[in-house]
């Protein structure tokens, strides 16, 4: 008898588990640990159905299909995981108790959850949620084990974005390739709740970037004198000025000579000094996506390399759990502070940092009301070891980042100079550091909020209504850019922060209020995906939308690239986790809503691409099609309700052959002795035949190949 039977996500986690229990034998697929036994599974071990595995009529593509909607949700093995679901089976039948050992996320709930009802397991289950991998962490939660249904919410919510996935995915999916393929397109068209809104991210940008025409304008810059010391100002335009454009910019070349002759070597006055001191916060610790953007910025590494080096950190216990959206920290963790700075104090690349760090030091990163279901990724303290070179350069920017929780703020001076020379407007703008702080160590273009900093030169110190003498004054020749392109970085942290991209004031609310669209957890597989389909490419750090890419946003209905749509509907699945509604209600509403997704697409004329051929009962686009001979062809209509077949003729569709009519003929059918029928015809390929077909159809069922208007009674057609 089993007394624990441990259920891991993966290999990785069941064997650090196994190892805080204690090996006392290694199995095929499973450890003993004493009384208890360590099982594993390799991420999802069942997979949802494929729409024939519900129907084989929804094997074909159809309009007549949509929507499809099972009635009964059902999983199957993958072929590749029957060998370790056989192991989890002969453990399950020993086990006195099972542990979920999922990753702590609503699908480390669910992966393992679905096991267990796949063999109708019914005995007690608890729950254990790891953080981290490291040896406190683990001996601290297997003390503290969970009842599992406390986590019902979690699975359900899992469950629900599983299904409706599948709904919209599948059916999106085969709306839009069927309209594609009656246009004239070929290929899969494949959408979805999170992908879609996401490639019309890059698509909306790469088109602003094409239409985007640059604007030249001229920025004045004087150098004033003052008795305390020389400083640059700039030209600060009235409402009034000429040579402005819409947009407030100096445009008119000959405005802006007139205005530096008229205040070079001219006397002015100070008209308003300011002098604030203030506050650059340390930069908090990353979350996922935070760390997908500074990587991808500063490494290069691409979003999915980032998660993937980031797991890999926390299997090897280096690290905690990597997939979370939060930057802070619990408040019973700032004890550990003193003993990771000391444990990694030694570490090459952290020895500066951690000499500098101040353990005793508490900001406002220890938080617990800002914790969600998971911490900011910070190191555990155990030592790194062995590390590859991308997981080194991850693992310290890791490190850094926790490390500078124990740095002071940095302080400065802002400083700002107005100042009229000849009746216009002149400002200058400065900062003085007082104490630098955590920007002793690292650079402050490490801070998110670097582009706000003001001008690094130092101001003088001047009164109201002193005097100044302009110098000299340049006209600086500035011209508008584009918005950039982008990076696997920036589209993370767009996705995460997509109500940046909507006008509305109420949608752009749900958004934010959402965190964006997607998780910290799929948005990476969601740019692959993207990349793997052929609907966007890298090109260096960029990323950028192909023609099918863009086609693709172009066919597609607002409902279906709406971030709020998809935002609203990872609101309804927090909900079902926070136990305010339910899996069952959840999926009422999705059954509802499919057909008015669907709908603008089905609905919507397909317009036939250049150089497709329509066919000529429906109008919508033939395609050429290999005959059963490699080289043979014919075409057939995109819409397969339509049943159009054509010859091909020197690779266009030839003309429609009429079937001959039936001829009763002397020949007897030999099962059922009626006379055969005779009709000639020709093949979708253009090739013509000859068949006897019996009178007494469908009682009688028995046709022959004819040759030379004679039956082959040792032909039969298959």
């Amino acid at each position: 008898m089993i007394q624990r039977l441990f259920i891991a996500e993966k290999p990785s986690l069941g064997k650090a588990i196994a190892a805080e229990l204690g090996v006392t034998q290694t199995r095929q697929g499973y450890m003993v640990c004493g009384n208890d036994a360590v099982t594993w599974c390799f991420g999802h071990l069942l997979e949802q159905y494929d729409p024939d595995d519900y129907d084989e009529a929804w094997k074909l593509w159809r309009r007549s299909s949509l929507p499809m909607i099972p009635r009964e949700w059902r999983l199957k093995p993958k072929e590749s995981a029957r060998a370790q679901l056989q192991v989890i089976s002969n453990l399950l039948g020993e086990a006195a108790t099972v542990v979920n050992t999922g990753d702590p996320d609503r699908e480390g709930q669910l992966l393992v959850d679905e096991v267990l009802e796949h063999f109708r397991y019914t005995g007690p289950v608890q729950r254990i949620w790891l953080a981290s991998l490291d040896s406190r962490s683990i001996q601290k939660a297997l003390a503290t084990l969970k009842d599992y249904r406390d986590y019902a919410n979690l699975r359900d919510s899992a469950r629900a974005r599983s299904q409706a996935d599948w709904l919209i995915g599948m059916n999106a999916t085969r709306a839009m390739t069927l309209r594609g393929r009656e246009s004239g397109r070929d290929g899969v068209l494949s959408m979805g709740r999170v992908q879609t809104p996401t490639l019309a991210l890059v698509v909306n940008r790469d088109r602003e970037i094409a239409a985007f025409t640059p604007i030249d304008y001229l920025v004045l810059q004087a150098t004033l004198q003052h008795d305390a010391g020389t400083f640059s100002a700039f030209f600060k335009p009235s409402e009034t000025q000429p040579g402005l454009d819409s947009e407030g910019r100096l445009v008119d070349g000959a405005t802006a000579q007139d205005i530096m002759d008229a205040v070079r070597g001219k006397n002015g006055i100070i008209t308003s000094v300011t002098r604030e001191k203030k506050k650059k916060p340390v930069p908090l610790p990353h979350c996922l996506s935070s760390l997908q953007k500074a990587a991808s910025s500063k490494l290069g590494m691409t979003a999915q390399q980032v998660l993937d080096t980031a797991q890999s950190l926390y299997e090897k216990k280096l690290t905690t759990y990597p997939r979370t959206d939060c930057r802070h920290l619990p408040e019973e963790q700032f004890s550990d502070a003193a003993r990771i700075i000391t444990a990694l104090s030694g570490v090459s690349g952290l020895e500066t940092v951690t000499a500098r760090a101040d353990s005793a030091l508490r900001g406002p990163v220890w938080d617990t009301k800002k914790i969600t279901a998971h911490h900011a990724i910070i190191p555990t303290g155990e030592e790194p070891r062995s590390l590859t070179a991308q997981e080194k350069e991850l693992y310290l920017m890791i490190a850094v980042q926790y490390f500078l929780q124990f740095y002071p703020p940095m302080l400065y001076e802002a400083q700002k100079i107005l100042a009229t020379i000849v009746e216009t407007a002149w400002e200058a703008r400065g900062r003085m550091i007082i104490e630098p702080g955590w920007t002793g160590f690292a650079a402050e273009e490490d801070d998110e909020d670097a582009k706000k900093k003001e001008a690094e030169q130092s101001l003088p110190s001047v009164g109201n209504n002193d005097a100044v003498l302009c110098a000299d004054v340049d006209a600086l020749k500035k011209k508008t850019t584009p918005p950039s392109r982008f990076s696997e970085g920036s589209l993370i942290e767009a996705m995460a922060s997509i109500h940046r991209f909507v006008s509305d004031a109420k949608a752009k609310a749900v958004l934010k209020e959402n965190e964006g669209i997607g998780t910290e957890a799929t948005r990476a597989s969601i740019l692959e995906t993207l990349k793997g389909r052929g609907f966007i490419t890298a090109s260096g750090k960029s990323l950028v939308s192909t023609p099918l890419g863009q086609s693709l946003i172009d066919m597609t209905p607002d409902t279906l690239r709406d971030p709020v749509t998809t935002a609203q509907w990872e609101q309804r699945l927090e909900a079902i986790t926070r136990g305010e509604t339910s899996l069952e209600d959840f999926m009422r509403e999705q059954y509802a809503a499919l057909p008015l997704l669907l709908a603008p697409v089905l609905s919507t004329p397909a317009a036939l691409q250049p150089g497709a051929f329509p066919c000529p009962k429906c109008g919508k686009a033939l395609h050429r099609r290999e005959g059963k001979n490699a080289s043979e062809f014919f075409w057939s209509c995109s819409d397969a309700d339509c049943r159009t077949f054509l010859p091909d003729e020197d690779g266009k569709p030839g003309q429609s052959k009429e079937k001959s009519p039936r001829v009763v003929t002397e020949f007897i059918c030999p099962d059922c002795g009626k006379a055969l029928l005779y009709r000639q015809g020709s093949s979708k390929v253009g090739k013509p035949y000859e068949v006897f077909s019996c009178s007494g159809y469908p009682n009688c069922k028995t046709s022959f190949w004819g040759k030379g208007g004679k039956p082959d009674f040792n032909r039969r057609p298959k």
